[in-house]
């Protein structure tokens, strides 16, 4: 059964999204938080025991773009089926294309696990946001509803206009893209990644339709990218040795030819050897961090080692460790792209 997460608030498309709203919001929310924050303090009391009937309390007294900012944090599920309701206020402003710039599904992804369901559910949320979408987060995402993202500034000839007088910035928001287990093919990559070039986080774990050749045509597109996830499921044992009955460099060489600013890189179970390894270390002098956990054909030892001395940290065999020190760590990595997304 279909989940029942289209919000019945109306959603107005007449007034053309802001080219500079991205600046606006950000002099916005500082300028009120700190506004906002100064009279609660004045006035604790009444701050704190403040209301009406309704319901609405002090959160009237927010801005709509520091309450968009906060909504950025739910998860867009709980959005879109129950806080329109809230009250009024909150209502006309998840109807703001600001209010979605964030689209995580990914926990509810997991919960439905209907390809055809979550592709529908992204095309709607996506359009809500008129293509300011700076981050989704999905799993089981399908052709439909990836292309449908790569290509929303085509959804209405007003919209296509304006971002055509300034070149195409304004759909290309989308730094931050997280889908896991999808079913997005090599041929929907090549055809939309160049309208992918703001990415500089992607995450296309167990992604098993996705080979180097849509590695490749993301990484001549995507030049910001500094954070890749490419784990995968372990593969196929052989009864006579016990290693990985495949070899593939191709992932390996599309990565090393065509992201070269990568930071940070997530390989976990790679079918490649010591040579798409070379070629990574190689080519990829910018990485800080590298995880290669289940690369059962990656032999750590001799040149492989002293290579990998020059990260600041290595991920191999189930351990975490500053390969510049002799202290193994099982803390968790530090996300390199953190600063850019906040700083979009």
């Amino acid at each position: 059964m279909a989940p029942r997460l289209a919000c019945h608030s109306p959603i107005s498309y007449n007034s053309p999204p802001k080219p500079l709203f991205e600046v606006a919001v950000a002099v916005s929310v500082s300028v009120s938080a700190t506004a906002w924050k100064l009279s609660m303090e004045k006035r604790p009391r009444e701050a704190l025991g403040s209301g009406n009937a309704r319901g609405e309390s002090r959160w009237a007294e927010l801005t709509p773009e520091l309450l968009a900012l906060i909504f950025t944090l739910m998860p867009a599920d709980v959005l879109a089926r129950t806080m329109s309701f809230v009250c009024r206020s909150w209502r006309d402003v998840l109807a703001e294309p600001y209010s979605w710039s964030v689209v995580d599904l990914a926990n509810w992804c997991l919960r439905v696990e209907r390809t055809d369901v979550i592709d529908l559910v992204v095309r709607r949320l996506v359009d809500r946001s008129r293509g300011t979408v700076r981050r989704l987060s999905v799993y089981y995402l399908g052709d439909s509803g990836f292309a449908h993202t790569a290509l929303l500034y085509l959804l209405t000839p007003l919209y296509s206009r304006l971002l055509f007088l300034v070149k195409d910035s304004c759909c290309r928001l989308l730094s931050k893209l997280e889908m896991r287990e999808s079913f997005v093919t090599d041929k929907m990559v090549k055809e939309h990644a160049n309208l992918l070039s703001n990415l500089t986080f992607l995450d296309i774990s167990y992604c098993a339709n996705i080979t180097s050749e849509g590695i490749e045509a993301l990484g001549k597109n995507c030049k910001n990218l500094v954070l890749l996830r490419r784990s995968m499921p372990p593969p196929g044992i052989t009864p006579e040795n016990g290693l990985p009955s495949m070899v593939d460099e191709g992932e390996a060489m599309a990565i090393a030819n065509n992201m070269v600013g990568l930071k940070q890189l997530e390989l976990s179970y790679g079918k490649f050897t010591n040579n798409g390894l070379v070629a990574i270390l190689t080519n990829c002098t910018a990485l800080i961090y590298l995880d290669i956990v289940g690369c059962r054909n990656v032999q750590m030892t001799g040149n492989i080692e002293l290579m990998c001395r020059k990260i600041k940290t290595c991920v191999y065999t189930g351990y975490k460790k500053d390969i510049s020190s002799d202290d193994f760590s099982t803390d968790s990595p530090t996300d390199v792209s953190s600063d850019q997304e906040d700083e979009a």
